[in-house]
């Protein structure tokens, strides 16, 4: 394929280059990646606290109260008052995420009172899962092909649940909170980087590549060249100009043989 060790030595260089920015290109994407889908994985873990924390605040003060109702969804009335329950907050707050650009939640389960919290298949195997792991489990999935993460994690019947589901069982897992958050700023972010590392590889690589073929060819060719030239014109009978390359390395070594024939051919010559 190659010829001339010129060539063979510029390829070899050049796998080697290939193979190491190659190496690093691929860690330093990785890494990168990662870190940006767990600032994502973060954002959802930070909606979740909030509203478990919302969840337990309100259980735990038995509703929130409000006036001037205009439906019978409460399970409390007193006159103009009635009392929104932990579910009637989160289901209308989710009704509200539907809008919201940044993210939106459910309240899912199998089997609940609202047919709108009904769960789909990832948020059903993920209540599956739950039952086996610990309540503090949490399970999500980077979808780059609909440009979403969805997380969910466990909601534990706690006292105050069992209110409006007397058939739950204290600290079961029955339902969770499903958060679906948009990632294409995370997928423009990587495409970006790739493109960043891509080039700085790519540019780095040829300079190096330049630099390196240029030394090889100084250090090790060139001089390889000369003694050839020089081993030329000994089998012509030009015996009288010295090539001896002063180095102390295999070429040196390769270098002095050449003289030494040199002089032997010049001795034999001169007794003739």
């Amino acid at each position: 394929m190659f010829k001339s060790i010129q060539s063979k030595i510029n390829f070899a260089i050049f796998i080697v280059l290939l193979i190491i920015f190659g190496a690093f290109y691929f860690i330093m994407d990785q890494q990168k990646k990662t870190e940006i889908m767990d600032q994502k994985l973060k954002q959802a873990q930070v909606i979740y606290q909030q509203l478990d924390y919302l969840k337990t605040w309100i259980g735990k003060n038995g509703g929130i109260w409000i006036k001037d109702i205009k439906d019978d969804r409460y399970i409390v009335k007193e006159g103009r008052y009635a009392r929104k329950n932990t579910s009637i907050v989160l289901a209308e707050l989710s009704d509200a995420s539907l809008g919201n650009k940044d993210y939106k939640f459910r309240v899912v389960s199998p089997k609940p009172l609202n047919p709108k919290n009904l769960s789909d298949a990832f948020e059903n195997q993920a209540l599956m899962k739950f039952r086996a792991m610990s309540p503090d489990a949490e399970i999500y999935k980077f979808d780059f092909d609909k440009k979403i993460l969805r997380y969910v994690k466990p909601m534990v019947t706690s006292q105050f649940c069992l209110k409006c589901h007397p058939n739950y069982e204290l600290g079961s897992i029955e339902g969770g909170i499903s958060i679906t958050i948009p990632i294409e700023d995370i997928i423009q972010e990587i495409k970006q980087n790739r493109i960043y590392y891509a080039s700085f590889f790519g540019i780095t690589m040829a300079v190096l590549l330049v630099i390196m073929v240029y030394l090889m060819n100084v250090i090790v060719v060139k001089p390889i060249k000369k003694l050839t030239d020089q081993a030329d014109k000994i089998s012509t009978g030009e015996i009288n100009v010295s090539a001896e390359i002063h180095r102390e390395d295999e070429i040196g070594e390769l270098s002095k043989a050449i003289e030494r024939l040199r002089i032997s051919f010049k001795k034999m010559m001169n007794l003739k």
